[in-house]
């Protein structure tokens, strides 16, 4: 159960916290002061928009009060410009540097990925990061094995067989998105957690490309399952191979044009 606190000594009325609720859980007492929802403790997501927008600082949930909370610098919010060219100039990258990703730059993308939007604020995203040079190339062939056991893309294993990875490109590191099966979305939760580190580390100057392979494997391949050490209920819905890449990208190739239906 959550608990939520209004200091009504730094409450100035002014409405925004019971706009801001999305389940409406402030409500208005008559004169702008707000009051809790009977089933408010049952009810809140814990999203904290309510201590992210009083300006007063009048709000506290679970014991943490707004002068704990990190606040946001305006000069650290990057231009429309500069956002365009992240998300456009991305690529998926599949030649990499054999130089490792640090752990400690590994552990700071992940930490952004907290803030990416889950259903109802479940937060049901866990990670599971290979960065041994010999768990990735055992992770690898099992994953080799399995799609030759079960006639998918036959030319990867065959590959794999030659020398060649066409699973994970030899890069350094893998992060794998994993969610407890009863999560409300847990495919899209981690999907999005995904993409947000994918652009994340674009930032940082890492290189990323989706490992689809992996997440099927690991859903029917116990070998798997047991070198990412899933829980029982989780499954891999989502993956993402990582490191410094080897070529730098300065062109941007064309899309075709965005498909629009404005009503």
């Amino acid at each position: 159960m959550s608990r939520i606190e209004i200091d009504y000594a730094k409450c100035v009325k002014d409405r925004i916290c019971i706009r801001a609720c999305p389940y409406r859980l402030f409500l208005d007492s008559g004169d702008g002061s707000p009051i809790l929802h009977e089933n408010a403790g049952e009810l809140c997501i814990e999203c904290g928009h309510c201590l992210a927008v009083c300006p007063v600082g009048a709000i506290s949930l679970n014991g943490v009060a707004q002068e704990s909370l990190k606040e946001r610098v305006p000069s650290l919010e990057p231009s429309p410009e500069s956002v365009e060219q992240l998300f456009t100039f991305r690529r998926a990258i599949r030649a990499y540097k054999t130089k490792p990703v640090e752990r400690e730059l590994l552990a700071r993308l992940v930490e952004i990925t907290r803030y990416a939007p889950t259903a109802v604020n479940g937060q049901s995203v866990h990670w599971t990061i290979v960065d041994s040079k010999d768990e990735l190339r055992r992770l690898t062939g099992l994953v080799a094995a399995f799609m030759r056991e079960n006639n998918i893309m036959p030319m990867v294993a065959e590959a794999w067989d030659n020398g060649v990875d066409l699973l994970l490109r030899d890069a350094p590191t893998l992060a794998v998105a994993h969610a407890a099966t009863t999560a409300l979305t847990p495919q899209i939760d981690c999907a999005v957690a995904v993409a947000t580190l994918e652009l994340a580390a674009a930032a940082n100057g890492l290189g990323a490309c989706w490992a689809g392979s992996i997440a099927g494997a690991a859903q029917a391949s116990a070998a798997v399952r047991e070198l990412l050490q899933l829980p029982e209920d989780h499954n891999v819905y989502a993956s993402l191979m990582l490191g410094y890449p080897k070529f730098q990208y300065n062109w941007r190739p064309e899309r075709i044009p965005a498909r629009i239906t404005w009503v």
